[in-house]
């Protein structure tokens, strides 16, 4: 296959991820919003933080299998992975519910001040859900099946839809009720990923096998790399709760913040799960000449998106969700940082895709290191906004150190990674262009199978 063809196909691939991301997230505002309204500030705050720990829990006890899962899938190693991804959710839950038996007291008299036991438990009962998801996750998006990974969260993202409604909307709102939600949902997720992982395996021609030892040697210099990118996303969080005494309102605030900031990141992480697998799949050569172009579409949709969220939020703040008003200021310092993070994690695939794991740690620990200074620092005086203003400039910082990396084994200045050019606008309009007619041959297809109307 010439490199027209696979870029084509590379294309393709982030188009129907981005168009199921996007789908995803217009449910997802849509459930945010019935959250908000039904748990109020506070409430939001305190599920927010219940089922933080557990996603923290997930980067801590997974050592870096996921990505050894998408390698290994994505170099054709799939006979018997899917039962490893069973094996290893089993044996790694059982390590991380035995520790979590003995730190227990210490979160709930620290982190988890004011929040009932039972409900701390039941945000833990998601994580062997979560886990197996996640390592199978890696299988299916390394043999790049993007549309079956889509549907899934699709899925999902509607199951959740309906259980807010009928389980909230209906028995009445609660942090319990919102968790119950969130576990079925999960299932939902894990089983279809299971499932997915299953058939693309099944359809490999000439599987070959992996070991766990191939699959930990490969994973483990990651590991340093997750812990650092999950806790420089969510140490803020974290020092919101330590350092604000009764910070169940402003976590609340801070955690719509965030969510509306993250809309701005569904087309980065669409091109970070298909660019990972492709680089590891494809010559470097190729790898080396997209990395730079792609990196600057990502910035321009990410620009653009940042805008749009700017107004959308606006007239949320304002219309529907007025007792959210003071997420506004903390979200509008956060979204250049995550306009710049977009780029860092695009790089970031390309760097793990070409065999490097040890810069994406040495990174992370230097981002990780200022952000936990910088929200020390400003939190205390600024609040959220403090907390808003030290991602700003860790992201950014972590971002810069990651393109420079991209650019020096790429043999591109570090300006090739962050200036649009004129081709980038017309990569982006052929692409939006393919998006839209996809989705309307969709419809077009929808109403054919229903027949004429009666």
């Amino acid at each position: 296959m010439g490199e027209r063809d696979r870029a084509g196909q590379f294309s393709t691939r982030v188009v129907v991820l981005f168009g199921g991301q996007l789908f995803g997230l217009v449910i997802g505002v849509v459930n945010g919003i019935l959250l908000a309204r039904l748990l109020g500030p506070a409430g939001k705050g305190d599920y927010a933080l219940v089922v933080l720990v557990p996603s923290t829990a997930i980067v801590l006890i997974q050592l870096g299998l996921p990505q050894a899962f998408g390698y290994f899938a994505a170099r054709g190693q799939t006979a018997g992975i899917v039962g490893k991804t069973f094996t290893l959710t089993a044996v790694l839950c059982l390590a991380g519910f035995g520790v979590l038996l003995v730190i227990l007291p210490v979160l709930h008299e620290t982190i988890f001040r004011g929040i009932e036991l039972p409900l701390i438990l039941a945000g833990f009962l998601v994580l062997p859900l979560a886990l197996n998801a996640t390592l199978t996750t890696g299988v299916v998006t390394g043999r790049q099946a993007v549309r079956w990974y889509v549907a899934v969260n699709m899925a999902g993202s509607l199951a959740t839809l309906i259980l807010l409604v009928v389980i909230l909307g209906g028995l009445g709102p609660s942090i319990l009720g919102a968790l119950v939600v969130y576990l079925i949902a999960s299932t939902i997720q894990t089983v279809g990923l299971a499932i997915g992982a299953r058939r693309v395996s099944a359809a490999n021609p000439a599987p070959g096998r992996v070991s766990y030892r191939e699959l930990f040697t490969y994973g483990l210099p990651l590991y340093v790399g997750s812990l650092t990118s999950h806790f420089s996303y969510r140490v803020d969080l974290y020092l919101i709760a330590f350092l604000i005494a009764d910070a169940s309102e402003s976590l609340g605030f801070y955690s719509m913040a965030v969510s509306m900031a993250e809309m701005v990141f569904i087309f980065p992480r669409a091109v970070q799960t298909v660019f990972f697998p492709h680089v590891a799949g494809s010559s470097r050569q190729d790898s080396d000449r997209q990395v730079a172009q792609v990196s600057r579409v990502t910035l321009l949709v990410s620009a653009l998106a940042a805008v749009v969220v700017i107004v959308l939020a606006a007239a949320l703040f304002r219309f529907v969700l007025p007792a959210f008003a003071d997420s506004m200021r903390p979200l509008v310092v956060l979204l250049p940082g995550v306009v710049a993070l977009g780029v860092g994690n695009v790089t970031a695939g390309y760097v793990t895709g070409i065999g490097r794991p040890g810069i994406i740690a040495a990174i992370g620990l230097v981002s990780l290191a200022a952000n936990v200074v910088a929200n020390l620092l400003l939190i205390p005086r600024f609040g959220i906004v403090g907390a808003a203003a030290a991602s700003l400039v860790t992201y950014t910082v972590s971002s810069l150190l990651m393109t420079a990396a991209a650019a020096r084994f790429s043999g591109s200045s570090l300006w090739s990674f962050w200036v649009p050019r004129r081709g980038d606008v017309r990569v982006l309009i052929v692409n939006g262009l393919g998006l839209l007619r996809r989705i309307g041959d969709g419809l077009g297809a929808g109403r054919k199978g229903r027949g004429p109307a009666v």
